[in-house]
């Protein structure tokens, strides 16, 4: 049985959503920046799952601007996430 395009987005929403927390997990500050290639990189060490990074960076942007995180002045897209709010991020 294949599996259809909207529970695949939903495993990839999971998928990150599970990296974001596993990264604040192992931060030692109270602030982690969050960037499509950190998340990438947990996904492939954690989970062993390869996703583009141009698509984990479109969810992550859709996601800051849910939840009104903020954007670093960077030419890759960061964004500052307070650990106390992970438990409060809306993913949709």
């Amino acid at each position: 049985m294949e599996k259809k395009p909207n529970q695949n987005r939903e495993n990839f929403i999971q998928l990150v959503k599970r990296a974001i927390e596993l990264l604040c997990e192992k931060n030692i500050s109270e602030v982690v920046i969050l960037s499509s290639y950190k998340i990438n990189s947990v996904l492939k060490e954690s989970y062993g799952v390869d996703i583009k990074v141009d698509k984990i960076g479109r969810l992550l942007s859709r996601i800051a601007k849910l939840n009104e995180l903020k954007r670093l002045s960077t030419n890759i897209p960061k964004y500052k996430l307070q650990i106390s709010k992970v438990s409060s991020l809306k993913f949709f």
